[in-house]
This record gives C-alpha cells, structure tokens and sequence, in this order.
C-alpha cells in the first residue's frame, strides 16, 4: 500500500559537537566529528524507548513509526556515520526496522513529494535543523502554514514535529502540531514559537 501517511513526525538530530575541534563519538566510541556527543547518543537511546517502550503504553500524542528516514550522505557506510542516523539507529534496532535515505539535504521538495506518494503508516524523518522547516514546507498543509517556524533553534534538540493526516475529501493534507519530547534533563517543556520565522 503507498501514500499518503497518516502521522509524518519531524525530529532533528540529537546533540552534536558545538565546533571544532570539539568532537563527537560513533557507536563505538571512536572521535568523530559527524557524530553525536554523549549526550546526543543519550537522547537516541531515549527515543528509542519513547517510540517503542519495552513496558507501559506508548504516549498518547506519539505512534511507533513504520518508516525511518535520514539523509543520504552518498554511500550507505557514509550515511550511516553521520548524526540523523545515529539519533534514529536505537529505534531501528528496537523495531527491526530499516533507515531509508533516499534523498540528501537539501532536496527536501523531492522527499515531501516522495513521502505522499509513496509511504503509508507512520514516517518518522530525522533532519539536519536547518532544512527541516523547508521539508515542513513541502508537505502538503491544511490549516494556517504561519502556525509552523520559519526556523529552527540552533540550541534545541528536544521537540518533535508532528503532520497528522486531516480527515478531509480531496488530495491529502496535513495538520501542524508540536510534542516536547521531554527525554533528558534540561529538556523544554515548550515548543518552538512561530515568531522564530521573523528571525529569517
């Protein structure tokens, strides 16, 4: 069965080194600097838990996604090195569930059109900040598009972008909400305001 979605939810990548030459760790604990710090593998883990919990029921406002997606980076052992990947890599093991990364940063208008068309259930994206309010952009909205930020917060790893499919005749669009995600210490229990948009 193809397209279009009922859930699309929208995360960015979990903590990352500020600069050089401050850097990440891969999964194996080697430095690199496309990795997350420690912190961002804590929150992987913590999502992990919060899509698919091992007890207890899963949060009221959240489904376990069908589908992940992360950038593609050109090679699979590439992609698979770089932190939108590793945020959602816990997941995938949890749920023996593939990460597909058919398109790069910046060919979010390709991935929005893909997404509708081609995929069904649950699309869980995890995005590199600063293009994630493009790929808002190009899915297909029904409501007010001023209710989404124009831009993403340098310093904010913790919200969770939410597109629930409307229950309307005609082509499929999709209404905007925020979830928290409420996972480490230091997480925000607001979500981005869409005055950020100014900031442009």
């Amino acid at each position: 069965m193809t397209g279009p979605p009922e859930v699309v939810y929208i995360i960015r990548h979990a903590e990352k080194p500020l600069k050089p030459p401050s850097s990440g760790v891969d999964y194996e604990g080697s430095k690199n600097e496309h990795s997350l710090l420690p912190r961002g593998w804590q929150r992987s883990g913590a999502l992990a838990a919060l899509f698919h919990p091992d007890a207890g029921p899963l949060r009221d406002d959240l489904r376990t996604p069908t589908v992940l997606v992360a950038p593609s980076w050109g090679h699979p052992h590439k992609t698979a090195a770089h932190r939108s990947y590793q945020t959602i890599q816990g997941l995938s093991e949890r749920l023996n569930l593939p990460i597909t990364s058919p398109f790069a940063q910046g060919e979010e208008q390709q991935l929005a059109a893909s997404l509708v068309r081609d995929h069904s259930g649950v699309v869980l994206i995890c995005w590199e900040h600063k293009h994630i309010p493009v790929l808002a952009g190009a899915l297909p909205l029904a409501g007010d598009a001023a209710a989404v930020p124009g831009k993403w917060p340098s310093d904010r790893y913790d919200v969770i972008w939410s597109f629930t499919l409307a229950p309307e005749p005609g082509p499929p669009r999709y209404t905007f909400s925020q979830i928290p995600q409420q996972l480490l210490s230091g997480d925000s229990e607001t979500v981005i305001a869409a005055e950020v948009r100014s900031e442009r």
